[in-house]
């Protein structure tokens, strides 16, 4: 039996995910509504009861330090919320060093949560044994990362890699504005939060099975295409061309030899890479071969397991 465990957190836009780490695997898992427009300091408490449990459920085992994945950037080595995207908005001020060592007498570590993501997978999924490699989240919203040489890519402003989800790529856009404030990135015109509002202010909508639809995303985008239905068509059209290309600047701007596809949407997974394969031998620059596409171990739940793994 392992004798100690560490929490890996993932603040995510829609869900937060907690998990109980050890030796890379999470053995235990809460998700609570994640309230990302509210102050993370709300959350505190909730997060302290999930993992107090996982504490008391934990057979004796010492808890050796709590991670946390972040939507934004991050000073990972003061632990320090640099900028948020319009999520948490409270969170640079918040000292969650001295949050965790004061309220479980722990050490704690931070970082970007699409960094972390790729950080998981890295180590025990889908980039396992690769010395370079990219990986995109397709959800909620947009996240890049990259390994480089056997190492995260930081930058000196700890942005490097993680903003492939805003390189800008329709720069004539002026309608629709991103979270992060700027027009025409890969997440402010094919994020999913931004497909359920090209769809509903779409002339086609009201004749489109996706007006009947509860909640529009990619399940349903593809379940509506399929039987034909033009504006999920047009939709899912326009999704996969945005993220080929937000890709293909990734692989020509890193170089991997993997590119791993993670987050809800790579469920999907025939209809992903074979698109993306097409795209990339049809408009990438890569003399050498294109780099090998894989959908992610733990499309879920990576980051909550990069997160865990800081301290390993």
């Amino acid at each position: 039996m392992h004798d100690e465990f560490t929490i890996g957190i993932d603040l995510g836009g829609t869900r937060i995910k907690t998990g109980l780490v050890t030796e890379g695997k999470i053995l235990d898992l809460k998700i609570i509504e994640a309230k990302a427009s509210e102050n993370l300091s709300n959350q505190l408490p909730h997060l302290e009861q999930i993992i107090s449990g996982f504490k008391e459920s934990a057979d004796g085992r010492r808890l050796k330090g709590i991670g946390l994945a972040f939507p934004g950037i991050v000073n990972s080595d003061k632990n320090l919320v640099i900028d948020t995207s319009s999520k948490y908005p409270d969170a640079p001020q918040l000292n969650l060093t001295r949050w965790a060592n004061q309220v479980f007498g722990v050490p704690f570590k931070m970082d970007n949560d699409a960094r972390l993501a790729c950080y998981g997978e890295w180590l025990y999924g889908a980039g396992k044994g690769t010395t370079d490699m990219v990986m995109i989240t397709l959800g909620t919203g947009i996240g890049t990362s990259v390994i480089t040489n056997n190492q995260l890519l930081k930058g000196k402003h700890y942005q490097a890699g993680i903003l492939g989800g805003h390189i800008i790529i329709d720069y004539k856009n002026q309608s629709d504005l991103c979270s992060c404030g700027r027009y025409g990135c890969p997440e402010g015109i094919a994020s999913m939060w931004m497909i359920d509002r090209k769809a509903k202010q779409d002339p086609l909508y009201p004749q489109s099975k996706l007006a009947e639809a509860q909640k529009i995303n990619w399940e349903t985008i593809l379940e509506f295409s399929a039987a034909g239905d033009e504006l999920a068509t047009r939709l899912k059209q326009h999704c996969l061309d945005v993220w080929a290309t937000a890709i293909i600047n990734m692989v020509h701007a890193y170089d991997p030899e993997r590119i791993v596809i993670g987050g809800g949407i790579s469920h999907s997974e025939k209809e992903l890479l074979t698109f993306f394969e097409n795209e990339l031998t049809k408009r990438g620059w890569c003399p050498s071969g294109i780099p090998e596409l894989r959908v992610a171990s733990y499309p879920d739940t990576a980051a909550v397991l990069g997160a865990g793994s800081l301290f390993d």
